[in-house]
């Protein structure tokens, strides 16, 4: 069961994480424009051409997008589904009588609609749990491509500096 209410569970961290957890309490990350302090314009055209044309970065960003689309899809199934439809019949009728003259016939046009609502009471928390993960598979694509961009931009940078 995903919830937000279960404890977290208590974990045995050595001393040495928690002190390192306590030296550095911001926790800052690297910014991904972190080679734009070295100040060489070749560096940077180099960096941004990877980010551009590199397949494995435009592949996680393309997962971000699949992310958001089923975290979209999952999470309409906590909305109300509303249908509506209509239709109109033509029906003419033949107009000859017993006496075998036709009299011009006769024509029918019939009109019908129909609206239909319904809503699933999310009694257990299913679906909300669906949708909070499917969020959160969306956060860790995001995480992901910043990975993945953060590795082929140290792979360039390495590059341009051995070769300096």
């Amino acid at each position: 069961i995903l919830t937000k209410d279960l404890p977290d569970p208590a974990l045995d961290i050595p001393e040495g994480y928690k002190a390192a957890r306590l030296a550095n309490p911001n926790g800052a990350t690297p910014t991904l424009d972190w080679w734009r302090g070295f100040r060489s314009r070749e560096l940077t055209r180099l960096m941004e051409e990877a980010q551009t044309v590199n397949l494995d970065i435009a592949a996680a960003t393309s997962r971000i997008m699949q992310a958001d689309a089923q975290a979209r899809i999952t999470g309409a199934a906590l909305l109300p589904s509303v249908s509506g439809g209509g239709q109109e019949t033509y029906s003419r009728t033949s107009g000859s009588s017993s006496s075998g003259l036709t009299n011009g016939g006769r024509e029918v046009v019939t009109y019908s609609a129909s609206l239909s609502a319904s809503y699933e009471i999310d009694f257990w928390g299913k679906n909300r749990d669906a949708a909070l993960a499917a969020e959160e598979t969306s956060t860790a694509n995001r995480f992901d491509r910043d990975v993945v961009a953060l590795t082929t931009m140290a792979a360039v940078a390495n590059a341009y500096f051995q070769v300096l």
